[in-house]
């Protein structure tokens, strides 16, 4: 395994985490049983970290991220909207920052659950109105299951009242933003820096 082939998806044992963050194994595996980084067991017992799981953890410690990372220190992002045209507009907005954002599109709410669970995404942006389940009631479900509550949900509408906005921060919302969304925004709520405009 060379350092630049280190995805979000892979699975690292404790050796090679210490090797990445320069601190003891058994500093890592005290980590683990801790609770403060999630870990797998394989049959034979043995504990491997997911490298998305292991940048969120320096993330929340303010630990920088090593170099070998940098993939899997990408941002996920899942972006929900029953309007196509606005959902498609979202995604061009956000692919000049392919290096540090990586976006999944989807059309409804349902969907988008069942996708949370399978791509862990960092953060969650979300139209109120939809068909089936609306955008608050999805920011309500992540916020009381355990394994979900710490995704940022950014509720999104072009029709944003007040009311809407105390309904969205009860449920859990991080943000509330008017459509169209400014990505700037989303940007800055996942901890990246826009880039600035040159003179």
């Amino acid at each position: 395994m060379t350092p630049e082939t280190i995805t979000p998806d892979q699975l690292l044992t404790s050796t090679q985490v210490g090797n990445l963050l320069q601190v003891n194994p058994s500093s890592v595996k005290k980590w683990v049983n801790d609770g403060h980084i999630i870990a797998f067991r394989t049959p034979g017992g043995h504990r491997r970290i997911r490298a998305s799981d292991l940048v969120m953890f320096l993330d929340h410690h303010k630990i920088p991220v090593p170099r070998p990372l940098a993939n899997a220190a990408r941002r996920r992002v899942l972006a929900v909207d029953d309007d196509t045209i606005q959902l498609k507009a979202l995604g061009r907005a956000f692919k000049r920052f392919a290096d540090k954002v990586e976006v999944t599109l989807i059309e409804n709410g349902i969907d988008a659950l069942v996708e949370i669970g399978a791509m862990r995404p960092h953060a969650l942006l979300i139209d109120v109105y939809m068909p089936g389940i609306d955008g608050i009631e999805v920011c309500r479900r992540l916020k009381s299951n355990p394994a979900t509550k710490d995704i940022a949900v950014i509720i999104t509408s072009g029709r944003m009242t007040g009311e809407l906005e105390q309904s969205a921060r009860a449920a859990g919302a991080r943000r509330v933003l008017r459509k169209p969304v400014d990505v700037a925004t989303v940007l800055d709520e996942l901890g990246l820096s826009p880039p600035q405009p040159t003179r």
